[in-house]
C-alpha cells in the first residue's frame, strides 16, 4: 500500500501517441504539478492498477488526472480534466 501522504514520484511517463489530456484541454505540465500539490488519491473502480488524483495545478486549476503507479515510483499518467 503506498502511502500517499509521503509520496515523491521518481519520474513520469506519458503516451502522446495517444494525446488524451490536450483532448480534454490539459497539459502534461499541468497533470505533473497536480502531484506536486495537495491532492487526494483514490483507488480507479474500473482498473485495478489505475489510480484517480485530484488537485490542484500551481494556478489553482483543479483537475482529475488518472495515472498508473509502475515499479520504481513511475508515474504514467494516462489523462485528464477540468473539475
Amino acid at each position: 500500500m503506498v502511502d500517499w501522504h509521503r509520496f515523491s514520484p521518481a519520474d513520469f511517463e506519458y503516451d502522446f501517441d495517444s494525446d488524451k489530456l490536450a483532448a480534454h484541454g490539459v497539459t502534461i505540465e499541468e497533470a505533473v504539478e497536480c502531484f506536486f500539490s495537495d491532492y487526494e488519491v483514490r483507488r480507479n473502480k474500473s482498473f485495478r492498477d489505475r489510480f484517480q488524483l485530484i488537485g490542484r495545478t500551481v494556478s489553482g486549476r483543479r483537475l482529475k488526472v488518472i495515472f498508473q503507479l509502475k515499479p520504481g515510483r513511475i508515474v504514467r499518467i494516462i489523462t485528464g480534466r477540468s473539475l
